[in-house]
């Protein structure tokens, strides 16, 4: 048996660090909303916080998790400092707060849970094609349905200013879909998935790359 964790994330000393090789391993975008992430903490645009999935305290917080490796992720901190009456502007972690949510992040499946409409929204990969339907049909959606809409309704992922951004990305995207041959798009989905640094919107760009007939 393993011993009891003796250290706490306070106490630890090597933030920058690690936040470093978190910010490697997911090949420079945020773990929930996949923007460039590039620095640890400082400048907001590009700045990445060390963020747990299971949460540090609250109700659901475990002290034993604080320092796992596995639960720690880097996570974008731009709509960190708004004040309460913004609230509905905060995503990913500073939206999460304490808050528990299905890790999904942890899943080798986790993009087949999930898609993108052309309005700008992720979505569950469910039957609607509109956020608002999800959110007004939740009780009668299964139940893996229900945990990616808690998720994405957590984290905030369809808050206007990430859905007005991947909207500017599908904009410059799929007209350029309609004009190259298939193999090129296969060609570039290759690149990307083999890129040292993912391209922002990674999961979304590739939903409507691979529908390229």
């Amino acid at each position: 048996m393993d011993p009891p964790q003796s250290l706490s994330y306070n106490q630890f000393d090597r933030k920058a660090a690690l936040n470093e090789q978190l910010r490697k391993e997911q090949h420079f975008i945020c773990c929930y909303c996949q923007q460039r992430i590039t620095h640890f903490q400082g400048d907001k645009t590009g700045g990445a916080h060390n963020e747990h999935l299971i949460p540090e305290k609250g109700v659901y917080g475990i002290f034993e998790k604080q320092m796992d490796y596995q639960n720690l992720y880097a996570c974008c901190i731009d709509s960190r400092g708004l004040k309460k009456k913004e609230r509905s502007k905060r995503h990913c972690g500073e939206a999460k707060e304490d808050k528990l949510i299905r890790g999904f992040i942890q899943e080798e499946t986790c993009s087949s849970f999930f898609r993108y409409n052309t309005l700008g929204e992720i979505i569950p990969n469910g039957p609607y094609r509109q956020w608002k339907e999800y959110l007004e049909k939740k009780v009668s959606l299964s139940q893996d349905l229900k945990e990616a809409v808690e998720a994405i309704d957590v984290l905030n992922l369809n808050c206007h200013s990430l859905v007005a951004d991947r909207k500017a990305e599908q904009e410059k995207l799929i007209p350029l879909l309609i004009k190259l041959p298939k193999a090129t798009v296969n060609a570039k989905i290759a690149e990307y998935e083999a890129a040292e640094m993912y391209p922002r919107y990674l999961d979304m760009l590739l939903y409507f790359m691979k529908q390229k007939k």
